[in-house]
């Protein structure tokens, strides 16, 4: 046999056997939060399905979590079950290690790292929270107005929120666009609270946007759903 041949035989060999020694891979979620009890539970719940997917028990205000999930997925971490239960966070969870810390059990203060996919959804949000709370504040004053019928200065507070609600829409797209490779661009339209300012030809731009890959997972699957809702 040709040196050639043996370098190709031995390339192919050896990149099976490291194939072969990769260990499986999946997300590992380490979690301290001050403040939560001993054996309490802490469990992590499919957002869109609202079904568990693991749970875990408190250990020296410590908690962990290892799987593996086939695509990116929307996940809520609750302490306890039922009417006393509490949320500790939202997570876009992918097959990564993440840390999920706190001082205490409180939403707020809960700070998740190790995602990027899950620090930029949160990023996209904070800046839509910031915009949809000042049209909150300006509606309530127009409302007011309204029942009084000042219209006249009603009407352009009207047009301000408007305005917002649109730009709100812009910087969701931005971001579908920005990120249409990744699970950020894909789970945004979905996972927005903008449902009922969005039309079908809204949630069909945003499909479009996206790789083919991520129009073909679930979070594409969802988007076409609402967009089926939407009337034309």
């Amino acid at each position: 046999m040709k040196i050639a041949q043996l370098l190709t035989v031995l390339v192919f060999v050896l990149t099976v056997a490291a194939g072969l020694a990769q260990p499986l891979t999946g997300y590992q979620i380490n979690g301290h939060v001050r403040g939560l009890s001993d054996q309490a539970k802490i469990y992590l719940i499919d957002g869109g399905k609202g079904k568990v997917l693991d749970s875990a028990v408190v250990r020296h205000e410590r908690f962990a979590f290892s799987g593996t999930v086939p695509e990116p997925v929307f996940v809520y971490l609750y302490a306890g079950k039922g009417p006393v239960s509490l949320k500790l966070t939202d997570i876009l969870l992918d097959n990564r290690t993440l840390a999920v810390e706190a001082p205490k059990p409180v939403y707020d203060s809960v700070v998740v790292s190790g995602s990027d996919i899950d620090r930029l959804w949160k990023e996209w949000w904070r800046k839509d929270q910031q915009i949809g709370y000042q049209r909150i504040r300006i509606k309530k004053v127009y409302e007011t107005l309204l029942a009084k019928n000042d219209t006249a200065n009603a009407r352009p507070l009207k047009q301000i929120v408007d305005e917002m609600t649109a730009h709100r829409i812009d910087l969701l797209k931005t971001y579908v666009k920005q990120y249409h490779t990744s699970a950020v661009g894909a789970v945004l339209p979905t996972l927005c609270a903008l449902g009922k300012y969005l039309t079908r030809a809204d949630y069909l731009e945003m499909y479009q946007m996206l790789s083919v890959n991520w129009q073909q997972s679930r979070f594409g699957r969802e988007i076409l759903q609402e967009a089926g809702r939407q009337t034309p």
